[in-house]
């Protein structure tokens, strides 16, 4: 998350917990983390739960900005859809270590879950390049959903 002027506004509203003012700035995060479509189903959100999870909505937030991959916990084979973003966030020649790993990602929270496994393998691979691959699962607000984002790290060997 970039760290500026605009992160520091809606920081201030998710702490003072203006959350109308909040909806006003970021309804189309606040319509995909709730699954929710218009103002007065936030709403009645707000009547039956009061608050909304700060980590969380950055999450979201991170997605609608290109900074990670939110991939449904039910999606089932996401190997294309992991590759491209991996690929499009590392160097060629980083991102060409993985596809050896890189397959058979499948997601489905019900019956079967590579994901967590494969992105595990992979920052075995990565981590004496100085990138890691971070996962967050998230199911406060949903049945479950992940997010991916690559991270540098400083354990640079």
């Amino acid at each position: 998350m970039i760290y500026d002027e605009a992160t520091e506004r809606i920081h201030v509203l998710l702490a003072s917990k203006k959350y109308l003012e909040l909806y006003q700035q970021k309804a189309e995060v606040i319509h995909d983390m709730l699954l929710i479509e218009t103002q007065e189903e936030f709403e009645e959100f707000l009547c039956d739960e009061n608050e909304i999870e700060e980590d969380i909505f950055w999450l979201y937030d991170a997605n609608w900005n290109g900074e990670n991959l939110r991939i449904d916990g039910y999606a089932e084979d996401v190997t294309k859809q992991v590759s491209a973003f991996l690929q499009s966030k590392l160097p060629e020649s980083i991102f060409a270590l993985l596809k050896d790993v890189l397959i058979d990602l499948y997601v489905d929270l019900g019956t079967r879950d590579t994901l967590q496994d494969r992105v595990s393998a992979c920052n075995k691979i990565l981590e004496s390049y100085g990138y890691r691959i971070q996962l967050d699962f998230e199911d406060t607000y949903c049945a479950g959903t992940y997010f991916l984002q690559v991270v540098p790290c400083n354990t640079l060997i």
